[in-house]
């Protein structure tokens, strides 16, 4: 387990105490390995971090699920987000008697994820208000054609310029509706 590229940490499920872990783990808890082994996470979490990290290590030793948390941690190298799993290691005999914690550090996919995702937005922004500007300028051409047909036919001028300023109208809310971070 040591080469594993997963934070991988062993707790006796009664004492929560911690009996083995990787390199990796030493990460996780950002604390030298020789330094974790026979700790509880109350030595390395101060206050509801601990707390919520003995919970769960709690409630699956007594599950025979897996239990899935994502947790954000504070360590010497900045915030780091870690998928983790917390597994119930039952002995043949039947008894859970540790509790094996597994996590990786998911921090760059959830900041490419929120990336891509701004992106999207941008991107979507960007359709809306090129989508309005042609609207808009389709209106104005029906309008221009509408005033070239009232200045051919003098006799329906009254009628069709009244269209043509309702068409105007239209094309001028279009011109104002520029997306959901302007007018």
């Amino acid at each position: 387990i040591e080469t594993a590229p997963l934070a991988i940490a062993l707790f006796d499920a009664h004492s929560l105490r911690v009996l083995q872990v990787n390199q990796m783990a030493a990460a996780f808890f950002d604390r030298p390995a020789e330094q974790l082994v026979g700790g509880t996470p109350h030595d390395w979490f101060i206050g509801a971090p601990g707390e919520a990290m003995a919970a769960d290590l709690r409630s699956a030793g007594a599950a025979n699920e897996v239990l899935r948390r994502e947790l954000r941690l504070e360590g010497t190298a900045g915030a780091r987000l870690w998928d983790t799993r917390f597994v119930s290691l039952p002995t043949s005999a039947g008894a859970r008697e540790q509790v094996l914690l597994v996590a990786s550090d998911v921090t760059e996919q959830r900041a490419e994820a929120q990336a891509r995702f701004e992106a999207a937005i941008a991107q979507r922004e960007m359709l809306v208000k090129e989508v309005h500007h042609r609207i808009k300028n389709n209106l104005q051409g029906v309008a221009g054609l509408l005033q070239q047909n009232a200045a051919r036919h003098p006799e329906v001028a009254a009628i069709l310029s009244e269209s043509v300023g309702q068409v105007q109208a239209i094309a001028q809310v279009y011109g104002l509706q520029v997306g959901s971070a302007g007018p």
